[in-house]
C-alpha cells in the first residue's frame, strides 16, 4: 500500500520507513525499545510502546508484535481484544492453546502499556 493508514514499526528502519509515506490522520505504532528518536510528523497519531519491555515482563520476548497490536487497537476502536482472542483460539493449533492466555495478556497491556511517549 502507498499510503497505509495503520503501521506497526518494531524497529527503527522500519519506522524511518513508513512514517514518512503514513497517510495524514493515520496511526503508526512504535516499539520504543527499538527506536530512539520521536516522531518527525504531526498530522499522524504516533503512539509508542516499550513492547520488547512489556514482552519480556509477560515472559516471553515473542510477545512483542501481540504489545504492539494492543496498542494499535486504540486506534481501532471497532475491534476488541475479545475478537481477536477468539479468533487466536479458532486458528491456534491444539497444542498452541495453553499459549491464548499470555498473548491476551500482552493485547491488554499494548492497549495500556503505562509507557512514556515521546
Amino acid at each position: 500500500m502507498k499510503n497505509p493508514p495503520l503501521v506497526i514499526a518494531l524497529n527503527l528502519p522500519s519506522y524511518d520507513k513508513y512514517e514518512p509515506i503514513m497517510q495524514a490522520g493515520g496511526t503508526l505504532v512504535v516499539n520504543q525499545s527499538m527506536v530512539d528518536r520521536g516522531a518527525k510528523r504531526a498530522d499522524i497519531n504516533t503512539v509508542f510502546v516499550s513492547a520488547n519491555e512489556i514482552a519480556e515482563q509477560i515472559g516471553d520476548k515473542k510477545l512483542t508484535n501481540m504489545v504492539t497490536v494492543g496498542a494499535l487497537l486504540a486506534a481501532l476502536p471497532e475491534v476488541t481484544i475479545e475478537s481477536i482472542a477468539t479468533a487466536l483460539k479458532a486458528h491456534l493449533p491444539a497444542r498452541h492453546q495453553h499459549l491464548l492466555p499470555k498473548n491476551c495478556e500482552a493485547l491488554r497491556r499494548g492497549l495500556n502499556p503505562q509507557s512514556s511517549r515521546w
